[in-house]
């Protein structure tokens, strides 16, 4: 096994070294300007957030309500003096639980499903600007992200279809057509019934045992390319993306993504909670991207995808100490310094004799840029671990829910889950939330070959002491658990100034930053 390493570097020094490589030494600052307290710890009281310009209005996924709350902002021309103030929610019934909120145009689609024992039937409800209810559309099971094109024609769901105890309800896609007005929508839903486990698997795609990709796939998230054509889906657990005509309402093709090889330089991970060292160096392991949020975003005239590889697990995963891991597979040491690391059972028997030949990790610790055909361009590497062991030091890889240092090594490590991206002064920037270790990491990926760290920003107490569940702990404990970003450009709010805005599940709120370049 190769050497490890213990990081001493700065941030500073980091952002100079990236920075090195690409000629560009320009960071980013984030400045938090508004935050809003549910005062709710580890119920998903914030969940996704969505901003309308007109009404100047947060719409927020309350999962613990479960509501859309409203957050209005007040008549402040300045980010320095912004407020904003509770404006009730929008009108939703018992049986419709939301997931997803987007806007375009002041226009609000939320997503929303019906009851477990029912499937979990899902629909989009569209509201005007005033939170009155205009119309609502049948779609798929549970949708579990909603989105609209940019050129505002179509709205689209994941729906994720996730099993229950009495059913496993088919994963899909559904596009509705509103060009002719909400109220006279159409919509299709585009599912994998076409495709078989076989085929996939051969082309590299993950198919659970004994399943179907109709009912196996579930559409994670949704990025829509700027001209309104097509749409990629992240399918997380298959590690892999559907590629969907949006216009034609079909399936083109679903699209491997294949596995991050953590053995070479620059692709290490720390695979350790129990060691007490931040040690991040390459290991014989395969990362399964498995993306959860991806954008779709234009540079220099081409389409590329930007992923959050979190990486996620059903029942499938073990401990490499207790898994049936071929002999020749690791040597000694490496199956210590592994033996705490959580990799899938169904991968990697390559020779088929019932054992695993070839260990895979879930997520890549990492984001990645893709080309439009769904090939890998860039991944960020080791680069994410790196930084956040330098900046956070004894707070490296915690949880969102504690402070244990290093909880979180052996399962995902910092587990990148929201991502956007959104143009400064010329330049594309991509906005990174680590659910686990908390903050946003931003890069700038104008040139898409060669992105640059520029910050990194966390506002997270990692005071020992803190209990999460009691209020007053709750309230000094920062930000935990971001579960989506909003990059909002300066002409689209009434500052005149980017800002970012980030909804985290676990602490239950929601904090809005200028970005300055």
């Amino acid at each position: 096994m190769k050497a490890m390493r213990t990081l001493a570097l700065t941030t500073t020094a980091i952002t100079a070294l990236f920075a090195a490589q690409t000629g560009s030494a320009h960071a980013l600052t984030l400045t938090q300007v508004l935050r809003h307290e549910s005062g709710i710890f580890d119920k998903s009281a914030a969940e996704i957030v969505a901003f309308d310009a007109g009404s100047k209005r947060f719409y927020v996924v309350d999962g613990a309500a479960p509501s859309i709350e409203v957050l209005q902002l007040g008549d402040g021309t300045s980010a320095a003096d912004a407020t904003w103030s509770e404006a009730g929610t929008l009108a939703l019934t018992a049986d419709e639980s939301p997931t997803s909120v987007a806007v375009h145009n002041g226009v609000i689609a939320a997503a929303v499903h019906g009851s477990k024992d029912q499937g979990r039937p899902g629909k989009v409800i569209f509201f005007d600007g005033a939170g009155a209810r205009l119309a609502e559309v049948a779609v798929g099971s549970l949708p579990d992200m909603v989105t609209f094109t940019p050129d505002g024609k179509y709205v689209l769901t994941a729906n994720e279809g996730e099993p229950t105890d009495a059913a496993d309800p088919d994963g899909s896609v559904s596009i509705i057509d509103i060009s002719g007005g909400v109220k006279d929508a159409k919509a299709v839903t585009v599912g994998f019934e076409s495709l078989d486990a076989e085929t996939m698997r051969k082309a590299g795609v993950r198919v659970f045992p004994g399943k179907a990709p109709k009912e196996d796939f579930e559409p994670e998230y949704i990025a829509v390319s700027p001209d309104s054509q097509m749409a990629w889906v992240a399918l997380q657990e298959a590690n892999a993306f559907a590629r969907i005509d949006i216009p034609g309402g079909a399936l083109i093709d679903v699209v491997a993504l294949g596995t991050k090889d953590h053995s070479q330089p620059g692709n290490g991970m720390d695979p350790n909670d129990k060691d007490s060292a931040v040690n991040i160096a390459p290991v014989p392991v395969r990362g399964l991207y498995m993306p959860d949020s991806i954008a779709a975003v234009e540079i220099g005239g081409k389409t590329y995808v930007v992923s959050a590889n979190e990486g996620d697990a059903r029942k499938e995963d073990e401990r490499v100490e207790k898994a049936n891991i071929d002999d020749k597979a690791l040597s000694a040491d490496e199956k210590k310094h592994l033996a705490r690391l959580k990799i899938s059972t169904i991968d990697g028997d390559t020779d088929g004799d019932g054992d695993i030949d070839v260990l895979h990790s879930y997520g890549a610790r990492s984001f990645s840029i893709w080309n439009a055909d769904g090939s890998l361009l860039w991944d960020s590497g080791d680069q994410i671990e790196t930084i956040t062991a330098d900046r956070l030091g004894q707070k490296f890889n915690t949880s969102n829910d504690d402070n244990k240092y290093e909880g979180r090594s052996d399962d995902k490590g910092p587990e990148p889950e929201a991502i956007d991206v959104g143009v400064i002064d010329g330049k594309t920037y991509a906005f990174v939330g680590l659910e686990r270790v908390g903050g946003v990491m931003m890069f700038n990926i104008t040139n898409p070959e060669k992105p640059v760290f520029v910050g990194y920003e966390n506002n997270r107490d990692f005071a020992g002491s803190l209990d999460f569940s009691l209020p007053s702990d709750l309230k000094v404990a920062g930000d935990l658990g971001p579960e989506s970003v909003k990059f909002i450009s300066a002409d689209n709010n009434p500052y005149g100034v980017p800002l970012l805005a980030v909804a985290s599940e676990v602490s239950g709120t929601v904090t809005v930053y200028t970005i300055t370049p």
